[in-house]
């Protein structure tokens, strides 16, 4: 079987802060990703103990959240910027796993909760409906024919992801209590839930379906700042919604994750 990880850097155990731990260069960035980097090996060895033939690792935080010297032995990685769709690799994969994930804007108790740009970004929707990274990934996925078995994060990422696959093998490694604080697992705890979690999933592959939404597509974006909202919408096929907000269209998700 092969296994598509999608990995995020804000869902690791320890990981609280954005200023000073999850963006580029700040104090404990590269302990930060350290630590999310041996969560993932945990999960790559849970993977292969359940069966996984092919496990292949995309590094999806902005700026890179993984240590490619520590990464493990048996993973191959989707590394660098920019990066093709794991849709384009010619694999046929048999699940999606969603490593260390957070949940969208605005989610309450949702440690380091955002929705692609914590800087920037206010809010998400996709055809009318409300949706963060987590929703909007596995919905890709499910395009592509491909389900989501497997989520680690905090409380809020879970809860998010069942509210899309409600059989999904989740694994909590933190309970939020702020945007930027939580009671958190020791790392070597939430690497052995990891591990059994991702062979779980493994075990119950068939059980997970992918999650489709019907298209054709709208895509809004409400941005912090009106300069923002300018910029994108100077982009083509992008239509300006108010000072605030953008919106495009297509036919495809594939389609709209290339301009989103």
């Amino acid at each position: 079987m092969n296994i598509i990880v999608l990995c995020d850097l804000e869902g690791a155990a320890g990981v609280v802060d954005f200023h000073t731990q999850t963006y580029d260069e700040t104090r404990y960035n590269d302990q930060a990703k350290n630590l999310s980097t041996l969560e993932v090996n945990a999960l790559v060895d849970g993977a292969l103990e359940g069966g996984a033939e092919q496990v292949i690792v995309l590094d999806g935080h902005g700026s890179g959240g993984i240590n490619i010297e520590l990464i493990h032995y048996e993973a191959r990685v989707m590394f660098g910027r920019p990066l093709v769709s794991a849709w384009d690799l010619g694999i046929d994969f048999d699940a999606m796993f969603l490593y260390g994930h957070h949940a969208m804007e605005n989610t309450p108790a949702g440690v380091l909760c955002h929705s692609w740009s914590s800087r920037a970004i206010s809010n998400c929707w996709l055809n009318g409906e409300l949706i963060g990274e987590i929703g909007f990934n596995i919905a890709n996925a499910g395009e592509a024919g491909v389900p989501t078995a497997f989520i680690s994060g905090d409380r809020a990422a879970v809860d998010e992801a069942r509210a899309y696959v409600g059989n999904i093998e989740g694994v909590t490694v933190k309970e939020g209590l702020s945007r930027t604080a939580a009671l958190t697992l020791s790392p070597a705890k939430a690497r052995d839930l990891i591990r059994e979690g991702a062979k779980k999933a493994m075990g119950r592959i068939g059980e997970f379906e992918p999650y489709r939404v019907a298209g054709p597509y709208t895509f809004e974006t409400e941005y912090r700042a009106e300069s923002s909202a300018a910029s994108k919408a100077s982009s083509p096929g992008v239509e300006r919604v108010d000072t605030h907000t953008v919106r495009i269209t297509g036919d495809t998700l594939a389609g709209i994750a290339e301009r989103k």
